[in-house]
């Protein structure tokens, strides 16, 4: 508030002391008329510019007061200006004519200027549509205009009764003192309001009226001041087009910050979009492995080759998977730790429930800083790349210890990927020529490696092993952890051995198959 009565301060001083100045140099200076003419086309200039940027500023930002006001300037500009510079020196038919076209423009545009600190947006409904909405902005001049001139059309049929009205005192004077009411008006909605705006308007439009102070001084209505009245009309428009500048600054941005702020919405649907889809897409696969591993568990088996407690518990484990992927993983999960060889085990158990042949080895018992949902994920989306892309591809997976980390190969002997294009199909959206899926597989497996400190990546496969070859390095959680278990010392690994729906668990070497040509 303290800023805006300061700024007010300062704006009275620049209205008074630039019509004081005016009339000291009308009194010192000898002007011509093409000084006048200089400064009545400014006024004229500015009131119009002033007036098309309101109603600009107006249809982007739904302000029917601006409409009002850029009614008022336009019509200011174009009708009472140039009407002013014709003067009413002989009385002419001409000029009486005019002369009414003036102050009819006049009296409009102070109604106009009236309305646009009025405290409504839109008038109650009205019986006929088109008056519905307020009559003002391009409309609202095109009123006017024709309003204006249908009187200079009454005053040429009734020249007397028009001379004498417009000579009158009372509509001199009464004009005169409703611009000075509105402009009072403005000013003190403004201040009361604290709207820097109305504040500038209200100064604009009392530096306007200004100019027809010395009619008040000298008691004669038809005295006309050949500077101070150009002058001081041509500083209230450059007021006022500055608060109409205001205000297009302001909803400039206002708009800038709802682009931004539209950019964030937008960024945030993709985010969200892109968050479903993986979702999906791990829901999809997980699904698959569930329902394989459940119609095992709903066959016959009079033999006892299906290990139901060991796959049932993978089953468990799967499930409770699932439903933490509908959940935000909290800040301790993403801390937690990983036996990698009991999870590997059910991963393939569960997948083998498809009826897909997978191998696995597993080099000792590491213990790796990754989170056990995140590396069942990456695994599983692999293994299933594998079913889908790949059916009835032969399936090795391997993990072994690679100095502070844990080597996991994922390798088919499917049609593989062709040579050069490993790094494309790890981009999100990129799919293989033939593929049915959304190409975001890799990526998002490849994101979640790399979040928790590791790496993903597709090697070229050996010549007399093809196929896709998936390595992903796990970073190992300690040393310590990584200890064999008492029950199996003596052991440097196992592995699990499987085809067909068969879940039996075997016990192999400690050798990792195809150990000796992992590319590095």
């Amino acid at each position: 508030m303290r800023r805006l009565v300061m700024e007010s301060a300062v704006l009275l001083a620049l209205v008074v002391g630039g019509a004081l100045l005016l009339s000291s140099l009308e009194i010192w200076l000898p002007l011509s008329s093409g000084a006048m003419a200089t400064l009545a086309m400014f006024a004229a200039a500015t009131a119009v510019a002033a007036g098309f940027a309101a109603e600009l500023v107006s249809r982007l930002s739904e302000q029917p007061s601006l409409r009002r006001i850029a009614a008022a300037m336009m019509l200011y500009g174009m009708v009472v200006i140039p009407t002013t510079a014709s003067g009413l020196a002989t009385a002419t038919v001409d000029t009486i004519v005019v002369a009414t076209i003036r102050h009819t423009a006049t009296l409009l545009t102070i109604g106009l200027l009236l309305l646009a600190v009025a405290p409504f947006d839109r008038p109650r409904p009205w019986p006929v549509r088109p008056l519905r909405t307020p009559a003002t902005g391009l409309r609202g001049l095109l009123i006017a205009v024709v309003c204006s001139f249908a009187a200079g059309v009454a005053a040429a049929a009734f020249p007397e009764t028009a001379y004498s009205m417009i000579r009158s005192p009372v509509l001199l004077y009464g004009t005169a003192l409703l611009w000075l009411n509105v402009g009072l008006a403005t000013l003190v909605t403004g201040v009361l309001q604290r709207r820097r705006v109305l504040v500038w308007l209200g100064f604009g439009q009392l530096s306007v009226v200004m100019g027809h102070a010395p009619r008040f001084w000298n008691g004669d209505p038809l005295l006309y001041s050949p500077l101070m009245v150009p002058g001081v009309r041509a500083l209230g428009t450059t007021l006022i087009l500055l608060a109409v500048l205001q205000i297009a600054y302001r909803t400039y941005q206002r708009f800038q910050l709802d682009r931004e702020r539209l950019a964030e919405a937008e960024a945030e649907a993709v985010e969200a979009r892109q968050r479903l889809s993986t979702q999906a897409h791990e829901l999809r696969n997980a699904l698959a492995g569930v329902d394989g591993a459940a119609q095992l568990l709903t066959m016959d088996d009079p033999e006892g080759r299906i290990d139901r407690a060991a796959l049932s518990a993978a089953l468990s484990a799967e499930l409770n998977r699932m439903r933490a992927m509908l959940s935000p993983r909290s800040e301790q999960a993403r801390r937690e730790s990983t036996r990698l060889r009991p999870l590997l085990e059910q991963m393939v158990l569960i997948r083998r429930g498809n009826g897909t042949r997978i191998d696995l080895t597993v080099e000792s018992d590491p213990v790796v800083a990754v989170p056990q949902d995140v590396i069942a994920q990456v695994v599983t989306n692999i293994l299933a790349n594998c079913e889908r892309h790949a059916p009835g591809a032969h399936v090795w997976v391997e993990a072994h210890l690679l100095g502070d980390t844990v080597r996991v190969r994922v390798q088919d002997d499917g049609p593989g990927i062709p040579p050069g294009q490993e790094r494309e199909v790890m981009r999100r959206g990129v799919k293989g020529s033939g593929s049915v899926g959304e190409g975001i597989g890799l990526a998002v497996c490849r994101e979640l490696v790399v979040e928790h400190g590791g790496r993903l990546r597709l090697a070229p496969s050996r010549p007399d092993r093809p196929g896709c070859v998936v390595l992903i390095d796990l970073p190992v959680k300690s040393r310590s952890a990584q200890e064999p278990e008492p029950g199996r010392r003596g052991h440097r690994g196992a592995s699990a051995r499987g085809s067909g729906r068969s879940s039996e668990p075997s016990t192999t070497s400690t050798t990792s198959i195809g150990s000796g040509n992992v590319e590095p």
